[in-house]
Parts: structure tokens; sequence; C-alpha cells
């Protein structure tokens, strides 16, 4: 076996830490081409109207999906002092990325995790919990831990099925060493507020709450409203917590609440096009007059949906600009010839904070005919968030 000497150590450590520093400086100083600038102010001012619109219904942020590609750690330390009972999320592996990054509020996973994650050391998290197996392996590895029994009220997805949930209630009372401290299902169509199926799954978990009291059972929190679930306000049929996500991100038909997402990029090519000439992969578009065409560092990698081929805008200096040509991996294609001042590096808006804008997310979403869910979560991770 070669051991290495005290030189070659030496050497390494120097590397390591010359390595290191640069990282830091890079992350501090590096200067990015695309970036997502989100708004604190906005941010903070969505939750706390959401907050008052009911003050018996306490609000719990979702931050599944890397808070639906805001950023989960981003959106986490702006939240954890406003007082949520929970930041929700779907994986342990998000609840790892909150617990690393030292936030204090409470976690509660909604998803499923492999029983076996369970038995490598005591988690400090709360549990959405549907199964028998589930129960037994919380108990035997995470003695005391908080658990959200997840009853299916109609929406027919996870959850246990409500004709079953006074024998699992029977079955769970025996594990002494388990707090319930939560009940929970999901509407299935909230944003429908005339769907009679909200009727049925708000009447279901009323019911469920009812059989909880039998078994004597008191979860301390209660909660089957999403972001379209508050405006069926349910205050008075023992709902207390609503998990909110994309309103809280102001992406909603209410016009107090404030989008908060920005995804800007930079030209970083100028070029001038002749009748004829065809752009990008395929050569869809083709110029019909002499036209100024842009490059943009940011494709579909990035979260510029495919489907804006020839079809989108982005802004430039108030200006809107429209995609031309297929999008790219890692390059978009505009038309520039509107504007008369132009120069390398100059600022896009690529997505706009402004509902009114072509370039929205949510009028996005419509050109894309899609729904803006789908439009933020194919937000890179690896696109730098910046609070501002």
């Amino acid at each position: 076996m070669n051991l290495i000497g005290a030189g070659n150590l030496i050497k390494l450590w120097k590397k390591y830490f010359m390595i290191n520093g640069l990282l830091k400086i890079l992350q501090k100083e590096y200067q990015t081409l695309n970036r997502i600038e989100i708004s604190k102010n906005n941010l903070l001012h969505n939750y706390q109207y959401l907050s008052s619109l009911n003050r018996k219904i306490k609000i719990a942020p979702v931050l599944k999906s890397n808070a639906y590609g805001h950023g989960i750690v981003e959106m986490a330390r702006i939240l954890d002092l406003v007082g949520a009972p929970f930041f929700c999320v779907d994986s342990l592996y998000e609840a790892y990325q909150l617990l690393k990054a030292h936030i204090k509020t409470p976690i509660l996973i909604m998803g499923y995790t492999d029983p076996q994650n369970y038995m490598v050391k005591k988690l400090p998290f709360s549990y959405a919990v549907y199964d028998i197996e589930t129960v037994k392996i919380l108990s035997k590895h995470q003695s005391g831990c908080d658990i959200h029994i997840f009853v299916d009220t109609g929406m027919h997805r996870e959850g246990i099925r409500f004709e079953d949930l006074p024998e699992f209630l029977k079955i769970l009372k025996q594990f002494h060493n388990l707090t319930i401290e939560g009940l929970i299902s999901h509407l299935a169509s909230a944003d429908n507020k005339n769907d009679p199926l909200n009727k049925i799954q708000i009447k279901n978990f009323q019911k469920a709450l009812m059989i909880c009291k039998k078994y004597k059972i008191h979860p301390k929190w209660t909660h089957i409203q999403n972001s379209g679930g508050l405006a069926l306000h349910l205050g008075g049929v023992g709902v207390n917590m609503a998990r909110v996500g994309l309103a809280l991100y102001g992406i909603d038909e209410d016009p107090n609440l404030k989008p908060i997402l920005t995804l800007k990029s930079k030209i970083i090519q100028i070029k001038k096009l002749n009748k004829g000439d065809r752009v990008g992969y395929g050569g869809t578009f083709t110029a019909k007059k002499e036209i100024i065409l842009g490059v943009l560092p940011l494709g579909y990698y990035d979260g510029v949906d495919r489907r804006l081929s020839n079809k989108g805008f982005v802004t430039v200096d108030g200006t809107n600009c429209p995609i031309i040509g297929r999008v790219s991996m890692n390059i978009t294609t505009i038309d520039l010839t509107k504007l008369s001042s132009l120069y390398i590096g100059q600022e896009v808006f690529v997505y706009s904070n402004n509902r009114s804008d072509k370039n929205s997310i949510e009028n996005t979403a419509k050109f894309c005919q899609t729904i803006p869910y789908d439009l933020l979560v194919h937000l890179a991770e690896s696109t730098k968030r910046v609070v501002v």
C-alpha cells in the first residue's frame, strides 16, 4: 500500500483550500447570465394577505418541488420567521435540504418515504401516513414522532379509503409512542367552486373528524384546503390549517396577490438577418424581411418551454420581442427589430412578474396550452436565485 508523504499531504491540503476558497469567491462574485429574482416583499405580502382571509385558518407554505421552482431554501429562509405551523414538502430529500439550511419551522413530509430511510437515525419531521406498515416502522424506528392521518375523501389518489378509516384508527391506537398530530386530505376540484365533488369531500372530511373523536383521537391540525380551496371558506367545518403553494407565490386570479418570480437573461449576440434566412433547428422560422436577431444563453434546459418556439415573447426595455425559431436546449433566439438601442449584455425579461405582460407566467402558460405549475417546476435548479 502506498503511503502519502508529508510533503504530498501538504500539497493536497493546499489544493483543497485553494479550490474551496475559489468556490466561495465564485458563489459571491460570479456574474451569471441567467438569474431568477425573487421578491421578498411580495412573498411576505402574499403570506400576510392569505393569513388575513380567515384568522381561524393558519397558512402552511408548500415548498415541494423546489418550492414550485422558486427555490426551496430561498423561500424557507424568507418564511422562517412568519410563524407558520409547518413547511410542507413531498420527500425526505426536501426535508433534509431544509434541515441542512438550519430552518426552524416544523417540517411535514407529505409524500411516501422508503421505509429503509426511517431505520437510519431519528429524524425531526412529521409524516403523513395512510397504511399500517408505515405506522409499524415509524413506531419501531422513529418512536415519539408526529404523524398526520391522510384520509381519501374522494380524490382517489393517496390516502386511507374513507370506509377503512375506523379499522385503521382502531389499530393505530395501539401504537402509544406515536403522536397523532393531524388529519389531512386533499381537494380534487378546489379551482372549480361549483364542482359538487367539493361538498362531498368536505362532508367526508367532517365525518372523518367525527370518527376520530369516536376513537378519542383529537388531532391538533386539520387540513384539506390547497390554494384554490381557500376560496371555499371552511373555517366553520373543523378545519384550522391550509396548505398553500401557488397562491403564496402570487400565481392566482386574486388581484391582491403579487407574483414574486422574474426570470432574466442577457443578450449575448446581435446579428442582422436578410430576407429568406432561416433560424434554428429545422429552420422553422424564415425571415420575411431584413430583421435584427438576438441570441439568449438559455433554453428548455433552463425552463424556457419548447412550446414557445415561434410563439412566445420576451421583454427588452419594455418592448415585446417574439421568440423566433425553435427553443434549443441552451439557446433561445428573439426578434429585436423594434428596438433602436441594442448592446451585448442587455437585460431581457424572459418571464415577467407583471400579470398583464405577454410573458407573465400565466400568459406564457396559455401560449403553451398548459398550467403555470408546469412552467415553474421546470425552471432549472442550477439557475441562480436572487432575493431582492
